[in-house]
């Protein structure tokens, strides 16, 4: 909300300013053409009219840019004035000037102060929201075990690759990563795992049994039996 409150009138601000410049070109190059016309002899456009042209024009930067041609009605140019009817008695045409100022050259000419200004608050606010979230985002946590990592959500080896696991294997490993000493008894991970299940034993040593292979292969660890009432998870 903050950061449209900001741009809204920033863009209105360079809009506004680039169209009032664009109006001010055009009306230097309407008197320029007009005065010009005023002096003009014949219909043939010679040296002495373009440097009459030029220099009735008040903006110094339209003279590198701007010609006097006959009305064609090519709206090709970026900027052209309107078309004026001369007429010497005898001969008569209609004259135009044009000038090749791009869309980026008359933002330039603007006044664009202020806009840039909201810009440059716009920029800043940007930096500091990042700047703010960034520090105020939670740690992620990180535990280390042999050669495997817990980090956030998910399971590393040393190659810094996802070790895949089932659910339930995910479960019991991180059980042993909380663990103080990383020891649980049986009850413990039973309770944990198989509430409702009133012996889990048997589950818990093939559950057991399938995770040591995985183990020593991704992390260098080993799930061993502490006096049969627990299990601890270690270096090998």
């Amino acid at each position: 909300m903050v950061l449209f409150l900001l741009l809204a009138p920033c863009f209105y601000s360079a809009w506004s300013n680039y169209q009032q410049k664009r109006e001010e070109l055009l009306n230097d190059m309407n008197q320029a053409l007009e005065l010009t016309l005023a002096r003009q002899m014949n219909v043939e456009i010679s040296p002495d009219t373009i440097r009459n042209y030029l220099a009735y024009l008040t903006v110094p930067e339209l003279r590198d840019h701007s010609i006097v041609y006959y009305a064609t009605g090519d709206r090709r140019a970026s900027l052209c004035s309107r078309p004026m009817h001369w007429t010497n008695g005898i001969e008569q045409c209609e004259f135009q000037s044009y000038a090749s100022c791009s869309p980026l050259t008359i933002l330039r000419l603007s006044d664009q102060r202020w806009s840039s200004l909201l810009l440059l608050l716009s920029a800043l606010w940007v930096l500091a929201a990042l700047v703010y979230f960034r520090r105020s985002a939670p740690a992620v946590s990180t535990v280390t075990i042999g050669q495997l990592t817990l980090e956030g959500n998910t399971f590393y080896n040393a190659y810094r690759q996802p070790v895949h696991l089932t659910p339930m294997q995910e479960q019991l490993l991180r059980l042993f990563f909380d663990a103080p000493c990383h020891s649980l008894s049986k009850q413990e991970i039973c309770d944990c795992l198989w509430p409702r299940k009133p012996d889990a034993s048997d589950t818990l040593y093939t559950l057991v049994k399938r995770m040591k292979p995985i183990l020593e292969a991704q992390g260098g660890l080993q799930i061993s039996s502490d006096r049969g009432k627990g299990y601890i998870l270690e270096s090998k």
